[in-house]
């Protein structure tokens, strides 16, 4: 069977996500954000602090986990915040480890080279993850290209997430940048950097036009990676799609002919 993760923003999908099965979860903010019903990219413009919302969220999270694995967001861009600290703390909340989520990658273009001029870029997540791996934290490291993978799988992270960006498709999703085919190609080849760098460390696939079943498992095939973590397509559309429809059917229930 395919090892599947799940981010989570709330208790009750923790709980959902565990019932059915996941390997294992994360909680961070653009699935708080999600699960309070607002669009995950909201988690990237400057409104609340990531590390607050996680740990406001965290504890519920690991209640409902069960024996579960659960990563906790951290955002370790902020120069005010040791990532050591961040990761004692996260732990004292039932963390079993990190990820590295909000992350830079996020942001492209001008942006991107002032966020990495200002000392505010990937070197901060790779930190991170040292700093987890060193106090025997499990790690999942997202990387968007193959120079990050291998530089992520260096740190010793026990999980490397392969990122495609934010999810297509669904309610509140957005539109793919990449085809199936440069999706595939590109899984690949941050795939085999992981591979080469640290053989031991599990990957996992995410975003963009992975959505679906069929949309997965093709790319897990052209990839060979280990398995998928799911976002909006395994708790905002499951989690909506059912609501609607159980709602629905109640909404039908036709009083005369009851009576």
């Amino acid at each position: 069977m395919t090892l599947v993760g799940v981010g989570v923003g709330c208790g009750l999908t923790a709980a959902g996500a565990a019932a059915g099965g996941a390997d294992l979860l994360a909680c961070y903010s653009t699935a708080i954000y999600r699960a309070k019903g607002l669009p995950s990219a909201l988690a990237f413009l400057p409104y609340d602090d990531p590390n607050e919302l996680v740990r406001q969220v965290l504890p519920e999270v690991v209640a409902a986990a069960r024996d579960l694995p659960v990563f906790a967001g951290v955002g370790a861009h902020d120069p005010r915040r040791q990532p050591d600290r961040l990761v004692g703390q996260m732990g004292e909340l039932g963390a079993t480890g990190v990820t590295n989520e909000p992350f830079v990658g996020i942001y492209d273009g001008d942006l991107r080279a002032q966020l990495e001029a200002a000392g505010l870029g990937y070197q901060k997540e790779l930190d991170l993850a040292r700093a987890a791996v060193k106090q025997g934290a499990m790690v999942l490291g997202w990387a968007w290209t193959p120079q990050e993978a291998a530089a992520m799988a260096a740190t010793g992270a026990s999980h490397v997430g392969l990122m495609l960006g934010i999810t297509a498709g669904g309610r509140m999703g957005s539109e793919a940048a990449l085809s199936d085919e440069q999706s595939h190609d590109l899984l690949a080849q941050m795939n085999a950097a992981v591979r080469r760098e640290n053989p031991s460390a599990v990957t996992l696939i995410h975003g963009g036009p992975l959505h679906s079943v069929e949309s997965v498992a093709a790319a897990l095939a052209a990839s060979e990676a280990d398995g998928y973590m799911g976002g909006s397509s395994l708790e905002r559309v499951p989690v909506i799609d059912a609501m609607a429809t159980t709602v629905q059917e109640f909404k039908n229930i036709n009083l005369k002919e009851e009576q």
